[in-house]
């Protein structure tokens, strides 16, 4: 009777055990809602590292205070700041994720895209946009100068003053009479004053400036810039050899232009948009013997011995160089094709 009680209790034991377990599995597996425990052990998040999906509030902080959001980069940003990039939860320049790995390999470039950090881009006209000056937002020939900021994606360089111009194959009114028509013809294209003095009036001081598709930064690698151009101003007075320089500029379209130099050096190209913002990047030399038939032109750009800005560059800028020549250097020259490729 002894031996019988006993193994009763062990059973009774036994399943009070089997019960246990099974209560216990259900309270840590469910919630107020309906589960299942299967459904749980393998659900997945869009940011395994932080178990949390894109939108869920996080701590942005360490403070134990939800007061963010999940980013679709798996980082979690403060829902109470204002960024440039409300989309991303980032600002301009910030690193992020340029593949979804997990992994910060790329910035937020000033159209609010996540760059790849070193993207190559071996084909024309690479880095520039609309190099070819051949998409406009008007008629080049509706004003017959200043007017450079027709062709998308390209800008004036200052708020007034002389800009540089837009002409195409119906233009006849190049401003002067002894301006002439770079040859053969090529569409659209851009023209200004190339001067390189000391004490000349901001009159002759002229300029233009492209909006990238692309930022580059500090130290990656290699890029070569290229361009045709032409004399157009050789059935005027004899004129000197004239250089023509090549700045990278950081610079927010949300930003005011600067203000209109002053003098043919002042302020100096660097000065223009600030010097943390801008980079020299190089400069060519335009000889007064050109003629007016398209020449081509290229230079390489070495990052790694560059002091860029912080948070890289967005434009590229063309106008005369700030660097002295010996001598009083003047033409007026035509532009087309630019393309700025890296290796």
């Amino acid at each position: 009777m002894k031996m019988l009680n006993k193994k009763i209790r062990i059973t009774d034991f036994k399943l009070f055990k089997k019960a246990f377990l099974c209560i216990l599995i259900s309270l840590i597996s469910c919630s107020d809602n309906t589960c299942d425990y299967d459904e749980l052990v393998n659900s997945t998040y869009d940011c395994e590292d932080i178990m949390s999906n894109f939108g869920d509030e996080c701590d942005s902080n360490g403070d134990g205070i939800y007061d963010g959001s999940v980013t679709e980069f798996c980082q979690c940003n403060n829902a109470n700041i204002e960024f440039e990039c409300e989309d991303l939860q980032l600002n301009i320049g910030d690193e992020c994720d340029s593949n979804g790995d997990g992994e910060l390999n790329g910035f937020v470039n000033d159209l609010c895209e996540c760059e790849p950090d070193n993207t190559v881009i071996d084909s024309c006209p690479g880095y520039i946009q609309n190099g070819d000056f051949e998409i406009v937002n008007g008629d080049p020939n509706a004003s017959v100068d200043q007017d450079i900021d027709l062709a998308e994606h390209w800008k004036k360089l200052w708020q007034v003053g002389s800009l540089a111009d837009l002409f195409d194959t119906n233009t006849t009114n190049f401003g002067t009479s002894c301006f002439s028509a770079p040859t053969p013809p090529s569409g659209v294209f851009a023209g200004m004053w190339i001067e390189n003095s000391k004490t000349t009036g901001a009159a002759y001081r002229e300029g233009m400036f492209n909006e990238m598709s692309y930022q580059i930064y500090e130290d990656s690698g290699l890029y070569t810039l290229s361009f045709d151009y032409a004399l157009m101003s050789e059935d005027c007075a004899t004129s000197n050899d004239v250089k023509v320089g090549v700045y990278g500029i950081n610079y927010s379209s949300s930003d005011p232009l600067p203000a209109a130099p002053t003098g043919i050096a002042t302020p100096s190209n660097l000065n223009l948009f600030g010097s943390s913002n801008t980079v020299f990047l190089g400069e060519i030399v335009i000889s007064s013997t050109t003629p007016n038939t398209w020449q081509n032109i290229s230079i390489t750009i070495d990052t790694s011995v560059l002091t860029f800005p912080t948070d890289g560059i967005n434009h590229i800028m063309i106008t005369n160089s700030h660097q002295p020549l010996d001598q009083y250097g003047k033409m007026f020259v035509g532009f087309d094709n630019f393309c700025l490729i890296n290796q």
